[in-house]
């Protein structure tokens, strides 16, 4: 009759993965990819005995090995039958799949001593605003003896082949078929957790850091529309007719013209156009003939993290939002999409702050790579009221 043991090294195993869910383990418990478990010298992964004709047989399950659990890298596992050589190419491997999102391994079974297996995805591609469940499997090695009694060693796949939430969200590129296909060196913590607006911790960027820099240039340019008016005459000069323009706007926005972003001070006069009281036009030098105005004297604070509404998205996160690209700038680490009617700048209506950020997106990316929309697939004039946001990518 067999037994089945487990070996100090696989209980001391089981006893940190437990302590491990207790405590809140982080995605990367147990060996990481890349890692071999098992081998020669050291306690296999698990193992099971009998007796035949006085002499103890031991089937051992020494290690399985893989750069990544993906359903394109391969899994490799490797046994022995203790003290019997002769019997190892008689060892039959078969990974069985866990829950209806993992298909059949390819090849469902093996014999030998060595077996190479390639995982299989069932997930869909209709899009979700929650995470695919990982993949994973059971190993079970087994080694038929005499008499119909059977060696069998199962490894759970908590033990190493479940996906850990970084290969899950790797996997969502491999399963949409995506040019972009991340390595885990292209995932990370975002810098900013308004740059995550997908289902997972992690993030994926073509290039590392390129939200951040992004989000960064379009911000100082903003800025600098925000405080682009000309002082024409300098504070203090006086003599002028009263009609002399002491600031001017700064260039036109598109769509929208020029802004100002200076407010009269003395008897200055501002000649053109108010918005909520503020003065959005050229100011005047007024009755005393005197340039009293400094030039762009609006101090308001702008942060445009606070008005993202879309950063990075995995690829079943954004087919739910109603993209149809598998290549979204979105799920590329690429692109952010900035809502200008969250922000509160004194003299701006929400429709020329959609334009002045547009306005911006166009001198960091391009005209072609900034735009107003509504949703991810309506595309719309900045000041038009139904706009909902402005897209830049890179």
């Amino acid at each position: 009759m067999s037994t089945r043991r487990i070996g100090t090294g696989r209980a001391w195993l089981v006893w940190i993965t437990g302590l491990g869910l207790l405590m809140g383990c982080p995605s990367r418990c147990g060996p990481s990819p890349g890692e071999g478990v098992g081998g020669s010298g050291e306690l296999p992964l698990g193992e099971a005995s009998t007796v035949q004709d006085g002499e103890e047989l031991v089937l051992e399950v020494l290690g399985v090995s893989r750069t990544s659990f993906l359903t394109r890298d391969p899994i490799t596992v490797r046994g022995r039958v203790r003290d019997a050589p002769e019997l190892d190419e008689r060892i039959q491997w078969t990974l069985r799949p866990i829950g209806p999102q993992t298909a059949d391994a390819d090849p469902t079974s093996h014999e030998g001593s060595e077996a190479v297996f390639h995982a299989f995805s069932r997930v869909g591609t209709e899009g979700s605003r929650r995470p695919n469940p990982p993949l994973e499997y059971e190993l079970v090695a087994s080694l038929p003896l005499r008499e119909g009694e059977t060696l069998r060693v199962r490894l759970p796949s908590s033990t190493l082949l479940r996906q850990d939430e970084e290969d899950v969200l790797r996997q969502e590129y491999i399963d949409y078929g995506s040019r972009f296909q991340p390595t885990r060196e292209q995932l990370s913590l975002p810098a900013r957790t308004s740059f995550n607006t997908g289902n997972y911790g992690f993030i994926a960027e073509e290039e590392k850091g390129g939200l951040e820099r992004l989000l960064e240039q379009v911000e100082k340019r903003v800025l600098a529309l925000l405080n682009n008016d000309v002082q024409e005459k300098s504070v203090g000069v006086r003599g002028l007719a009263a009609d002399t323009v002491v600031v001017s706007p700064g260039d036109a926005i598109p769509t929208v013209g020029a802004l100002g972003d200076t407010d009269p001070q003395g008897d200055d006069v501002c000649a053109g156009p108010q918005v909520g009281g503020r003065c959005a036009g050229p100011i005047l030098a007024g009755p005393n003939g005197i340039s009293e105005t400094p030039a762009n004297n609006r101090t308001t604070p702008v942060a445009l993290e606070g008005i993202i509404s879309g950063a990075f998205r995995n690829p079943q996160r954004n087919r739910a939002s109603g993209s149809a690209n598998i290549n979204s700038p979105h799920s590329l680490g690429r692109a952010l999409d900035l809502d200008p009617r969250l922000l509160s700048i004194p003299g701006k209506t929400s429709a020329q702050l959609m334009c002045l950020v547009e306005a911006a997106g166009d001198a960091v990316v391009g005209e072609k790579n900034a735009f107003t929309e509504r949703g991810s697939t309506t595309f719309l004039a900045c000041d038009s009221p139904a706009a909902d946001h402005v897209h830049v990518r890179r």
